[in-house]
């Protein structure tokens, strides 16, 4: 009506305005701010769709940690929070994994377990039948199969050496004969040293090869040959009673997507 006659000859003069000042005014724009409820409308429309978006992504981030599933990052996996590279050094293939946690809960380190492409598709080929079983025997053939195998740990937070050096060598010194746990036990020492702390974000990597054991933190290395201890070291994750069960199934959820992708 009356009102909006006067809304259009007050366009038509702003714009005139500024056609003789050499500039352009958006309409579209004037007319919003010539309705303040319609501005407020399509700005909370924006806010809801972002906030939709942002969501949706947060949920799926949820599930993918639920499901112990790695979240694909560039070349990298991401898994409770810290990143894993895809391929590691001599072509080992990261396949799943997760967190060892303190009895009160909180998080020590993540684990990345690693096989090779031939180890890796074997995994891959034993569960892609419908009727494949996931049962202890599995795991134990995983554990103790001849390919190149590394479990890389990353530490979620400062750490006394003495703790870590305790924790595993502790639960192998139950399966393995002594000497075998000694020799692991001196070669663990010489790269986490007694009285020592493992900062946040550290990484070890344990190398099983031809039945070589090599324990490496940056530059640092050390081995031990001995057929016996890889086995017992992947049997700590893997086995029936696993010193993580977060670290075994999302070694298992890895593999699974593998074999279903």
């Amino acid at each position: 009506g009356e009102q909006g006659r006067y809304q259009n000859i007050n366009q038509e003069t702003i714009s005139t305005a500024a056609m003789c000042n050499g500039e352009s005014i958006d309409v579209e724009s004037q007319e919003r701010k010539a309705n303040p409820i319609e501005e407020k409308y399509f700005s909370a429309s924006r806010v809801l769709f972002l906030g939709g978006i942002m969501y949706t992504v947060f949920i799926i981030g949820l599930a993918m940690r639920s499901l112990n599933i790695p979240a694909l990052v560039g070349g990298s996996v991401e898994i409770d929070g810290l990143s894993f590279p895809i391929e590691a050094s001599r072509g080992l293939q990261i396949v799943g994994g997760g967190t060892r946690k303190k009895f009160t809960g909180g998080k020590v380190y993540t684990a990345g377990i690693y096989f090779d492409k031939e180890g890796t598709g074997s995994i891959v080929s034993a569960l892609e039948p419908e009727e494949a079983a996931l049962d202890q025997d599995f795991f134990d053939e995983v554990a103790s199969s001849s390919s190149s195998k590394a479990i890389v740990l990353k530490f979620q937070q400062d750490v006394k050496a003495a703790v870590v050096a305790k924790d595993v060598t502790g639960a192998l010194s139950k399966i393995l004969e002594e000497t075998s746990s000694d020799q692991f036990s001196k070669a663990l020492g010489e790269i986490i040293p007694a009285g020592t702390d493992i900062p946040a974000l550290t990484e070890i990597s344990i190398l099983c090869e031809e039945g070589t054991v090599t324990i490496k933190k940056g530059e640092a290395s050390s081995s031990v040959m001995d057929e016996t201890i890889c086995p017992a070291i992947f049997g700590l994750y893997l086995g029936k009673s696993p010193v993580s069960k977060d670290i075994k199934d999302g070694f298992v959820s890895g593999a699974l997507s593998k074999a279903t992708a």
